[in-house]
């Protein structure tokens, strides 16, 4: 999301309907390191006490924008202005601020800085001082591929940076996220040799409003209750998801608790049919969140989605993330595409557990099956930063978010809040 553009209930209702998650929010640093105000954005509280940041106050408005809707944001600093350049410390002074401020902010991955920015842990450390609960996140050139870029906090990380943008570049980084379980955020190309998560905030009135890309819309599993072991989507739009019930420490999960897979109904316009092994569906018929328990005593579950010649239709939720997969009073009766019965307990989001960093850089040298085995290993949800390996020619592009008069603003990819070391998106 670009700095100086404020969104509305509709793109954030479309968004949600896509099955994004988070936001990835440029906040526009000065060179002393301060926050002026921005235009474009909701102007500070003028009851606050008087401060030499009145744009934290701003942004502080924006993630909670966010966060009340089940989303996750990262905030990255960028320059105030064209043509500034973002100084170590420059950094380390707004780091420090922004981080006494949102110290104690739910639903915040973390905070983000360019590439090249800042050496050693001085940075870090202007981050650690104020905070111990959220991560410092640096943008570097992917270590997979050399045009890509990802944010890191070793040994995690993320993907933020598409390449030229094509549909092709788009497609193959998407299909390389989903084979090793990596989060990313969308960030879409500003025409001005940048991005709108890193340039500065444009002139009041914004530009043009982009569409999402098709390639970034496509169902995903939000939050696995279990130690996940593949996801594949193809181009006959057949999501395909299996992991294993128990954590890979050996403990296990409160009963009931629920696998979150979000269903966008672009993806499935005739509705779509589910079939479980090792598990039952408890959320009704269309819904765009699709819960799913495992049996008592199942070692291994697969849950396919398929479009459906004529179904109900899917029904896009009011939230994002697994938060609609509630718990469930007693039990339910499986159904092929949604059994209608309560919903279940949330999944078991792993947090606390770190990331398995080394499939970040070990992209580049093994082949998807031997990802799919490192991923067993592995416990922490599916965080969508969105991605569609093959979208279908034959259906209708998404359509843009609505956009105000004067503040058009591009689509922002997802994210879910982290605490301690897990890369954006995934958040724990």
């Amino acid at each position: 999301m670009p700095a100086g553009v404020t969104p509305t209930v509709g793109d954030l209702d479309t968004w949600i309907g896509y099955g994004f998650s988070g936001v990835r929010l440029a906040v526009p640093v000065a060179a002393d390191g301060h926050f002026p105000v921005t235009a474009g954005w909701p102007a500070p509280d003028a009851t606050a006490p008087a401060s030499t940041d009145p744009g934290l106050g701003q942004v502080e408005g924006l993630a909670r924008t966010f966060t009340g809707r089940g989303m996750r944001v990262v905030l990255r600093l960028v320059p105030a202005a064209r043509g500034q350049a973002l100084s170590s410390a420059t950094l380390a002074a707004g780091l420090g601020r922004l981080a006494t401020r949102f110290r104690g902010e739910p639903g915040l991955i973390g905070y983000e800085v360019p590439a090249g920015a800042g050496a050693g842990a001085a940075l870090s450390d202007a981050v650690a001082a104020q905070d111990p609960h959220h991560l410092l996140w640096r943008d570097r050139p992917a270590p997979f591929d050399a045009a890509a870029t990802v944010a890191v906090n070793d040994p995690t990380g993320y993907l933020v940076g598409w390449k030229d943008g094509s549909p092709a570049a788009v497609r193959g980084l998407v299909a390389a996220a989903d084979a090793f379980g990596l989060s990313w955020f969308y960030d879409a190309r500003s025409g001005t040799g940048g991005t709108v998560g890193t340039d500065p905030p444009p002139a009041p009135g914004g530009g043009p409003l982009p569409a999402a890309p098709a390639e970034i819309v496509r169902p995903y599993p939000v939050a696995v209750a279990g130690t996940p072991e593949s996801l594949r989507f193809d181009a006959a739009r057949v999501l395909t998801v299996t992991y294993r019930p128990g954590s890979p420490a050996g403990g296990s999960l409160a009963a009931g608790a629920a696998t979150a897979i979000s269903v966008p109904a672009w993806s499935y316009p005739q509705g779509y049919q589910v079939q479980v092994t090792g598990a039952r569906v408890t959320s009704a018929p269309g819904a765009g969140l699709l819960c799913v328990v495992a049996e008592p005593g199942a070692a291994r579950v697969e849950v396919r989605v398929a479009p459906a010649a004529a179904g109900p239709q899917v029904s896009a939720p009011s939230n994002a993330g697994a938060g609609g997969c509630a718990p469930s009073p007693g039990p339910v009766v499986a159904g092929s595409a949604g059994s209608g019965g309560p919903a279940a307990a949330p999944a078991d989001r792993g947090d606390g557990e770190e990331y398995s960093g080394p499939l970040l850089w070990v992209l580049p040298l093994v082949g998807a099956a031997v990802a799919a085995a490192l991923l067993a290993f592995v416990l922490r949800p599916w965080r969508r930063r969105s991605g569609w390996s093959a979208p279908d020619p034959a259906l209708p592009a998404p359509r843009p978010a609505p956009a105000e008069t004067a503040d058009p603003w591009p689509v922002a990819a997802p994210g879910r809040a982290p605490v301690s070391a897990d890369p954006a998106g995934r958040g724990d």
